[in-house]
């Protein structure tokens, strides 16, 4: 796969004195928190059924650019340019919300048709191996997405060059993709087992995992797509 036109311009000038981490993780928690709040309400409300699935997933729209917005001022740029952790997320939100939600969308609206289904299935007490199907393509969809989000979230790519890329690097780093696996299926699990509000406020939690584990995938990006192209 050749190298891919982009600049990497996710990160402005400017310094301060560094945030210790423990503050850094609170502040950005708080606001990442807030910016998932009304998915948070709106799949709490819901409740189960194929319909609600549904809606509760495209209720996800809200979550894209907040993600996004926790990966860029949890990232290292962020950090070394000094930026506070409140205007670091309010940078990565404006920069990336655009480019993220043209991902989302689209996205979402397949994963609703696919959460229609497996609930549909699991009402109707359709076979094991469809319903597993089902979810597996569920699921496969959502790690494309995140893989898809974190490039999103520090280089500014094409969408169609995200969406190459992200296929490409589901295949090309089976360690990192099975790491975002589990984080996924566990925040899943705590979910369920809990609440989705709660798992909205540890969120910050799940989005340093999951960007210390894409650490990988950002360093091949910048070295064969960004460096590579120039």
């Amino acid at each position: 796969m050749g190298p891919v036109n982009s600049t990497d311009d996710r990160t402005p000038a400017g310094a301060t004195r560094e945030t210790p981490v423990a503050l850094r993780l609170l502040v950005v928690g708080v606001l990442l928190a807030f910016a998932v709040s009304p998915t948070a309400v709106l799949v709490t409300l819901l409740g189960f059924g194929p319909v609600p699935a549904a809606f509760g997933t495209l209720s996800a729209v809200f979550v894209g650019p907040a993600v996004s917005a926790a990966l860029f001022a949890l990232g290292e740029k962020a950090r070394d340019d000094g930026l506070s952790p409140a205007a670091a997320f309010g940078r990565g939100y404006r920069l990336n919300a655009a480019d993220v939600l043209k991902l989302w969308l689209p996205t979402l609206l397949v994963l609703a048709v696919l959460a229609f289904t497996v609930a549909d299935a699991l009402a109707q007490g359709a076979p094991p191996w469809a319903i597993g199907l089902g979810m597996g393509l569920f699921l496969l969809v959502v790690l494309w997405l995140v893989q898809a989000t974190v490039i999103s979230s520090f280089f500014a790519f094409r969408g169609r060059d995200v969406a190459r890329l992200a296929l490409y690097f589901l295949g090309r780093l089976p360690r990192v993709t099975l790491v975002v696996l589990v984080t996924l299926v566990l925040a899943a699990m705590f979910a369920w087992l809990t609440s989705v509000a709660l798992l909205a406020l540890l969120g910050v939690l799940w989005v340093a995992v999951l960007l210390r584990s894409e650490k990988p995938l950002l360093a091949e990006v910048r070295l064969r797509f960004v460096e590579g192209a120039d």
